[in-house]
């Protein structure tokens, strides 16, 4: 056999380049392949490759020698004319396959007849790929079959992709379509519609780069209707050989984590639904929500090859934006903001981004990736657990408790080890962990020494270990650890009576699950899993597999109250089964928002200090050792945000009824082709009741309206043109950390981000304070108004401050009414103002140069004290103003004369009980806004009657006020006399009509 190899061998057969690692050349005359490789090639791998070629092998030989394998495949190629003119193409699929660096299987080799190069079956695989995350419809087989039977459209299309992207030549366009009316088969019909769809909407391209990957941006919103559900407005895909990823963002300036996702066949649903609730978590912040994932195909990566993976992904996606080192062609605007952050797999990748960003010359620089060496580290700080524990106290707050003292029992998810849990549990030396949960370990303390076991879990904290590492000389008696995975495990007679079972023995996943029963103070979730779910949810549809055989159902929770400082650790359903039950709990976005609100600070201050660095202002050490000095006032200033989202939610429990909350919904849903109740599970307008709880609707159902009122609010903002005045620019300087503003102010405010700065923060100030009932008459072109009218009255009053002193009120209950009561005044007076704003040629910004003479009225004091004095006077000032303006009149003269007819007339009487009558139906509602609107109207038409009266003498007010009053004297009295003689078991509205409307009639006569 030996000598019959050597017959074969020529001298050729020895020689390989000694840069190429496998060589190989083609027989003509034989047809047969030469592979000559420094390592052993399997013969079954050489076979798969030239069945995607279609061409048979009739014979093959394998040997060494002088360490050289050499491979003769003998042939029998049939189309030999288009062989030869395109074997260029056969030969590299060849090589490259056989050097792992394309997929050995791939039946779009084929292609290589017609004319197809590497890098176009490249594309057309990516383009397939992401077509299948698209749409479920028609697997990649399916789709393959498609354009290998319709090989001269598939050749088309390939085409026009390339000359939109080089000579932006569309011509192709009409025949192409042509081409797919000509197809039979319906279900090839509609893949080659889709997939045309598709190219026609690609933006950007780094096809032309000629990178390992092939990446391209898409418009989704041209064709989101024949997508399901809600879709990102910018899009983009990333191809390679060994990995694929998606990047999805709601606007061009939005924000979220990259993942390393395990759903290799539907990733985009699992980061779309991520990037849902990103959009909503970020309604505090600058960015919207965006979201980025990629699957890696190969097993076993080392973790050089996640590196190598993760950069690639990050370059490609940087070549699809405005970077300074590439100039494509592109069918979008400027696209200069791109952000990414540490998720699922990736926590440690931030500085490998920003060294890729830096390299790129990205603007942003290490501003690309929060948390880096040079940025804000979570864990570190705290911030997240920090921001949760913050959200939840409230709940403990109502009940006069301290979440930060007092002694609370817990019940955990997590390890100490783990940046949530661990800062979380060390927060409260006082917390008494009773049991906690880790996806590896049970731990359990029946009955813990508070003093002890803190000191434990910080030493466990401080050098990263685990439950197992717990000194078992610290658990109390009958305690333990015990592994995820024990079949059996004993109960102590303490662990029995914690859990109140009879039972001797346990599984570890018995055993988890009743201790996510136990009744304790506090469920703290701070590791990663959903644990909780609906009782009318099944297992086999929530996506996270790992906990479902330890999950439980809402309504077997006897926590007092639950804290998501992990994402999704309880389904939407389940948190509304929970709150249904009376149970305390927020939402993870609400709960956990701290992190990402870190993160955004860290980029908006980099933004200016990368600007300062550039221009030679400060070096980059400066600018690190600027960042460290104001991390405790960034911490202040999320943790503030934190108590707002909290306080808000508790005071929208007592203020928003059924019809208002319809209303909002129906706003939202109308206005917005991002928010969809059905994406949060909130039922229909007919159904809403059943979102309730002892007459409030729950906290989760309020914390997501609430978040997308203030995206609302925000995005409103943005596409007006209410911010051309530079009156707005307070905000901006309010969004800044004092001592960064007394540094840079005037850096500040050439800030790339300028616009969504201020628009966050004055929808942020507004639904923290006066909530989602802002939104709920909205009106395209009054709207602007509302906002700018709102504003103005929250300045003239100094509501900031009486909002600061109200919450220093110790009954609870007493300080909610205060704060709601607050908005009640501002929001009489905006009425006024936007009703009469929309029509007049007065500017609302004029009403702000008054803001001086109102204070020297209302003078100094403490501010809650002032606002109790003058909050009936303080609903009129706009209408004063007007007439300050109309009449040109003091505005203390106008103040007076307001007064006179306020005490006159009982009107403080009057709107206390349209306040206090309850409306039984819509009617009853629209008519006590009716009433509220002519008693005001009669005195602001009062008011100018007395002025426009011949006998008015500013001098003497009140003289000119009884000489005006003299004249229908009776008939006021006994108006007075009526309104005197309301009683609380008589009065209704309908005697408040009649009331109101006795006042106008005397006006008219």
């Amino acid at each position: 056999m030996k000598d019959l190899c050597k017959q074969l061998i020529s001298n050729e057969d020895y020689k390989i380049p000694e840069f190429e690692k496998i060589h190989i050349s083609f027989e003509k005359e034989t047809q047969t392949f030469h592979i000559y490789s420094k390592e052993k090639l399997p013969i079954t791998k050489i076979s798969n490759i030239f069945q995607n070629f279609n061409i048979d092998i009739l014979d093959s030989v394998s040997f060494i020698n002088d360490g050289i394998y050499v491979y003769k495949i003998k042939t029998n190629i049939q189309h030999t004319d288009t062989f030869f003119k395109y074997k260029h193409i056969f030969l590299e699929i060849l090589q490259k396959a056989l050097l792992n660096e394309i997929y050995t299987l791939c039946k779009l080799y084929y292609m290589a007849w017609e004319g197809f190069t590497l890098r176009e079956i490249s594309l057309l695989r990516a383009l397939i790929k992401y077509q299948n995350q698209l749409f479920y419809e028609f697997n990649e087989n399916l789709i393959i079959s498609a354009l290998l039977n319709n090989s001269k459209l598939t050749k088309y299309i390939i085409n026009y992709f390339k000359d939109r992207f080089s000579t932006k030549d569309l011509s192709l366009e009409k025949t192409i379509s042509k081409e797919i009316k000509k197809i039979k088969n319906l279900n090839e019909d509609k893949i080659f519609r889709v997939l045309f769809t598709i190219v026609k909407n690609t933006l950007r391209t780094n096809y032309f780069l000629n990178k390992e990957t092939i990446s391209f941006k898409v418009n989704t919103q041209n064709f989101k209707n024949i997508l399901f559900g809600m879709q990102p407005n910018i899009e983009s895909y990333v191809y390679h050989n060994d990995f694929n990823g998606i990047h999805l963002r709601m606007s061009k300036i939005s924000r979220g984590g990259l993942r390393w996702s395990d759903r290799p066949h539907d990733f985009r649903e699992e980061i779309k639904d991520l990037m849902i609730t990103q959009e909503a978590k970020n309604a505090l912040i600058i960015p919207e929500g965006a979201k980025g994932g990629f699957v890696i195909y190969k097993d076993g990566v080392s973790k050089n090859e996640f590196k190598k993976y993760y950069s690639l992904f990050i370059d490609a996606l940087l070549d699809l934006i405005d970077v300074g080192d590439v100039d494509l062609v592109k069918y979008d605007d400027n696209d200069f903001y791109f952000v990414v952050a540490a998720d699922k797999g990736t926590a440690s990748m931030s500085d490998t981004a920003n060294e890729i960003a830096i390299k790129r010359g990205y603007f942003l620089k290490d501003a690309f990736a929060s948390g880096g060496s040079t940025g804000y580290s979570h864990k570190k700080l705290g911030i997240t657990a920090k921001g949760a524990i913050h959200t939840t106290g409230r709940f403990f707050i109502e009940k006069n408790q301290d979440i930060y003292k007092d002694r609370l029992s817990v019940v955990g998810v997590g390890s100490m080890r783990g940046d949530v849990f661990g800062n979380g549990m060390l927060l409260n030396k006082n917390f008494l962990l009773i049991g906690a949960i880790s996806h590896k370990e049970i731990f359990i303390d029946p009955n813990p020494d508070p003093k002890t076991a803190y000191k434990e879990r910080k030493r466990l904290f401080e050098n990263s270990l685990s439950w197992s590492d717990y000194d078992k000389s610290k658990i109390s008696k009958g305690g333990g650890v015990f592994k995820r995975d024990q079949k059996s495990i004993k109960l102590s007679p303490e662990i029995k009576n914690l859990l109140n079972t009879k039972k001797d023995e346990m599984s570890a996943e018995e055993l988890a699950k009743s201790l996510l029963k136990l009744k304790v103070d506090l469920l703290y979730f701070g590791g990663i899993g959903t644990y909780v779910k609906s009782s009318d949810e099944q297992n086999i549809h929530i996506s996270d597999k790992q906990n479902a055989n330890i999950r439980i159902n809402a309504n077997e929770i006897k926590a007092y109250a639950v804290c998501e400082g992990a994402n999704l650790a309880l389904t939407m359903p389940a948190r509304y089964e929970y709150a249904l039950n009376g149970g305390k709990i927020n939402l993870d976005a609400i709960d956990n928002s701290a992190g990402v609100n870190t993160s955004d600070y860290e980029v908006n201050l980099k933004m200016i200090l990368n600007m300062l660095v550039d221009k030679g202002k400060i070096s980059e050490k400066d600018k690190i050792k600027v960042l460290k000095d104001i991390e405790n006032n960034v911490i202040e200033k999320v943790l503030l945000n934190n108590f707002h989202h909290a306080l808000v939610l508790s005071l929208e429990e007592r203020r928003v009824y059924k019809e208002k909350l319809i209303k909002v919904l129906e706003v939202l849903e109308k206005n917005t082709d991002y928010f969809k109740r059905k994406n949060y599970s909130i039922p229909k307008n007919s159904e809403i009741e059943t979102v309730y709880y002892n007459g409030k609707a729950i906290r989760p159902v309020l914390a997501i309206i609430m978040l997308y009122s203030k995206i609302f609010v925000k995005k409103y903002i943005i596409n007006s043109n209410l911010l051309e005045s530079n009156y707005y620019d307070k905000f901006l300087k309010q969004y800044f950390p004092e001592e960064f503003l007394e540094k840079f102010e005037n850096d500040i405010m050439h800030h790339p981000l300028k616009k969504e700065i201020i628009a966050t923060q004055i929808a942020n100030n507004i639904i923290n304070a006066h909530g989602i009932d802002f939104i709920s008459n909205f009106h395209e072109k009054s709207f602007k108004y509302k906002i700018e009218s709102y504003l103005i009255m929250n300045e003239l009053i100094d509501a900031d401050k009486i909002r600061t002193e109200a919450l220093k009120i110790k009954n609870i209950e007493k300080q909610y009414e205060t704060l709601i009561d607050i908005e009640k005044t501002i929001k009489f007076a905006v009425k006024w103002m936007v009703k009469t704003l929309e029509n007049s040629s007065v500017k609302p910004l004029l009403f702000i140069t008054y803001k001086d003479e109102v204070k020297s009225i209302i003078g100094n004091g403490n501010e809650l004290e002032l606002y109790e004095k003058w909050k009936d006077f303080y609903k009129f000032l706009p209408a004063m103003f007007m007439i300050k303006h109309e009449y040109n009149l003091e505005l203390k003269t106008i103040l007076e004369l307001f007064k006179l007819i306020i005490t006159k007339f009982k009107i403080n009487k009057i709107l206390k009980e349209i306040k206090t009558t309850k409306p039984k139906n819509r009617i009853d509602k629209n008519l006590k806004e009716e009433i509220e609107r002519l008693i005001e109207y009669f005195v602001i038409t009062f008011a100018k009657e007395v002025i426009n009266s011949n006998k008015f003498d500013s001098s003497s007010l009140k003289k000119s006020f009884q000489t005006y009053i003299s004249r229908k004297k009776d008939e006021y009295e006994d108006i007075i006399e009526e309104i005197n003689g309301i009683k609380k078991e008589k009065k209704s509205l309908v005697l408040l009509s009649h009331i109101a409307n006795s006042l106008i009639l005397q006006l008219l006569k």
